[in-house]
């Protein structure tokens, strides 16, 4: 059987399209982890001077140095001092009265010297004090803790419902907050932008799926293509070895692929940005809002094993219909299609849940909203509705699709 996997897997290889595919998805990648940081700008601390590509990035990681440490509500409630304080300077200052406010040029503030900027636009300018202060403020009188001021944040998504138009039941309500009560607190705060880049485009290996369905779109209907279907009928182990192996070989392709192209992504964004950050709690990089008790690591674990399984889920898809019609056409497109349509139907809010069960719009928004689904007093969030529906997908179209081969071969 080794000689026939290696066999099938130089047809796969020999696939032209397929590859040029493949080739294009890992090279769309690489360009945009190149883009993003060569399109980064900001202002440095130190200088003053706005900074781009890797001296902005070196910047940032500055910036995170200087508030790395434990969220205590004694250092945050100082921290958001220090932000009234620089709002009380810039409004104190008459040459900024037409500068649309703090909230808008908070940059501006370099025209008045470093000093008054590092008092000032710099805190204004940092993500650190939107998200920090940001949630002390989502109550009135400004929370006292960070933990209240989170909840707070939830409770409001909550009672908004997702995208302002799914409302919640009771049941998802309670689900949300039993995840939230699992958040340990006060949490720690430090540099994470390498890891923040691969959980962030992490969507973007759904389009694993497109280059995958070309590349295996041939896989049974190119025996019914090239008519070769006559020829192995009458083996020994024709009707039931062969679907059997060009199944393994789909699988080992399609794994070998993905493997490749998670290590650039991840070897890309953490070689640029560095690997700080592991063990930092998600709301570090998805926000405070975000109800997940997990680490940074385990989030960027779980994304690509729910993406890995994903993939498979859609390869079993690309198997089925290449078993059931005479051409690789029909294979290849309607995944693709279906890729594409969930990313249009995102933009039609009624239909957005159901554009969140396609591979790259399911994938990029796991573990960022607080998406779910409820049956009655059963509720599942997003990640665990994608890794049943597609590991479903998997385990009953396979079979299907080696059943149609074998058909095929019968008459």
């Amino acid at each position: 059987m080794g000689m026939l996997i290696h066999f099938e897997l130089r047809k796969i290889v020999n696939n032209r399209a397929g590859m040029a595919a493949c080739v294009a998805v890992l090279a769309m990648l690489v360009a945009v982890a190149v883009l993003n940081v060569v399109t980064l700008g900001v202002r440095d601390y130190d200088s003053g001077n706005y900074v781009h590509g890797f001296q902005a990035q070196r910047a940032i990681r500055a910036r995170a140095a200087r508030h790395a440490g434990t969220l205590t509500d004694e250092r945050v409630a100082a921290d958001a001092s220090a932000f009234d304080r620089a709002i009380e300077l810039w409004e104190a200052q008459p040459e900024l009265a037409d500068k649309g406010g703090w909230e808008a040029s908070g940059d501006a503030a370099i025209t008045l010297g470093l000093d008054f900027w590092r008092e000032t636009g710099a805190l204004f300018d940092d993500p650190y004090y939107d998200e920090v202060v940001g949630t002390l403020d989502s109550t009135n009188p400004r929370a006292a803790s960070l933990e209240e001021g989170a909840a707070v944040r939830v409770d409001a998504a909550l009672s908004q419902g997702f995208w302002d138009y799914f409302p919640y039941t009771d049941a998802e309500k309670a689900y949300w907050h039993n995840l939230e009560d699992g958040i340990s607190w006060p949490m720690e705060y430090g540099y994470e932008r390498g890891w923040h880049n691969v959980i962030r485009w992490k969507g973007f290996s759904g389009l694993a799926t497109v280059a995958l369905s070309i590349a295996l779109s041939g896989v049974f209907a190119g025996e019914y293509q090239d008519g070769t279907v006559a020829v192995v009928l009458p083996t020994r182990h024709g009707k039931r070895m062969l679907p059997t192996v060009k199944v393994i070989a789909s699988l080992v392709f399609a794994t070998a692929y993905w493997t490749l192209l998670v290590a650039v992504v991840v070897g890309l964004h953490v070689g640029i940005y560095g690997a700080e950050g592991w063990g930092l709690p998600l709301q570090v990089s998805a926000g405070l809002d975000s109800p997940y008790p997990l680490t940074i690591g385990q989030t960027v674990l779980a994304s690509y094993a729910i993406g890995y399984v994903v993939m498979l889920g859609m390869v079993g898809l690309t198997l089925l219909l290449s078993s059931v019609f005479r051409s690789a056409m029909p294979a290849a497109v309607v995944p693709m299609a279906l890729v594409f349509l969930g990313i249009i139907m995102l933009f039609a809010t009624p239909l957005a849940k159901i554009a969140l069960l396609t591979p790259f719009s399911g994938l990029s928004y796991v573990y960022i909203y607080m998406a779910s689904y409820a049956a009655g007093p059963l509720v599942a969030d997003l990640p665990t509705v994608l890794a049943v529906l597609y590991a479903l997908l998997l385990a009953v179209l396979t079979p299907l699709a080696m059943r149609a081969f074998r058909r095929h071969q019968v008459a």
